[in-house]
């Protein structure tokens, strides 16, 4: 959005004057309150007050995103109030006297949070206190754990028991790491804008009317592990309160199995078998003998028929 020349010097000073109000202040004092459901919660702020001083009372709220809101300036008492403290919120009617507390009533979980309150007297700052407000559930509580897997999804259960012709509500909240409760849905304004983290991925069941006030979380991511609670009333009295731990594992990873490998047989090399070879016989020589008549040369022969 293009700024004119003024409203940027507008933005500048208000910005300035936001940092001189911490620079300027007494060191911060810190105070921690609690109240219950439906309650009331009193902050304390207070000054050492003076005849006749100029005094102004500022008190701003921190939400879980964004910078500060200026819920009371008592300079502009009828000036509007953010829609979630209206009619909720008044200034104390002692101002002048030195008390500069902030009541709140009707109390709701999302009033969990810091407020400041910085006193100013001519312009100069004489008081800076944090309130811590921490809002508990007036009704029976009880806890369960919930497990998921990243990129799936998880029921947090809840229920209550049903009575026809009664005005039933239900909330679900978020604790994120830091700062207050987050609301994720409102069975009364189902309409209504769902976190930015939660957009699309949350859903209450359909059978409310019948006692199921379950939550269901589609597309698990890690960061979604936390805990949430789900607040039951009926005729604005509150029925059930339920914590409910929701711890998101990772998808674990399948590693492909390994394929063994077959080193190739080795292919055995066959000796051609030795021929044995057969040497020659040996041609026998007969050694001639004289020719013979007679017995004797009978038994000269067999003797000249012999090897040599």
């Amino acid at each position: 959005i293009a700024l004119s020349t003024e409203q940027a010097l507008a933005l500048l000073l208000i910005l300035n004057s936001a940092h001189l109000t911490a620079a300027d202040c007494p060191p911060l004092d810190h105070v921690a309150v609690s109240g219950s459901a439906g309650g009331r919660a009193v902050l304390p702020c207070s000054y050492t007050p003076t005849p006749g001083q100029d005094v102004e009372v500022t008190w701003h709220t921190y939400p879980y995103q964004g910078g500060p809101v200026l819920l009371i300036y008592s300079k502009t008492p009828s000036a509007p109030i953010p829609a979630q403290w209206s009619g909720r919120v008044k200034l104390s009617d002692e101002v002048s006297s030195g008390n500069a507390s902030l009541l709140i009533s009707e109390l709701t979980l999302e009033d969990t949070r810091y407020y400041t309150c910085d006193v100013w007297i001519n312009g100069i700052c004489v008081t800076y206190r944090n309130v811590k407000l921490t809002v508990q559930a007036n009704c029976p509580k009880d806890h369960v754990d919930v497990s998921g897997s990243a990129g799936g999804r998880s029921v947090l259960p809840c229920s209550y028991t049903p009575t026809p012709g009664q005005d039933v509500e239900v909330r679900w909240h978020a604790y994120p790491d830091q700062g207050g409760t987050v609301l994720l849905i409102n069975s009364k304004t189902p309409s209504a804008p769902i976190p930015a983290q939660w957009s699309d991925r949350v859903k209450l069941s359909d059978k409310v009317s019948s006692g199921n006030a379950s939550l269901l979380i589609s597309e698990l991511r890690l960061e979604d592990t936390r805990d949430y609670t789900c607040i039951v009333r009926i005729n604005g009295i509150c029925v059930t309160f339920r914590n409910v731990k929701l711890i998101v594992q990772a998808t674990p990873t399948t590693r492909p199995s390994a394929t063994p490998t077959t080193r190739p047989s080795a292919t055995q090399t066959t000796r051609p078998s030795a021929t044995p070879t057969t040497r020659p016989s040996a041609t026998q020589k007969t050694s001639p003998c004289p020719t013979q008549q007679g017995n004797a040369a009978a038994q000269r022969r067999s003797y000249c028929m012999k090897p040599l």
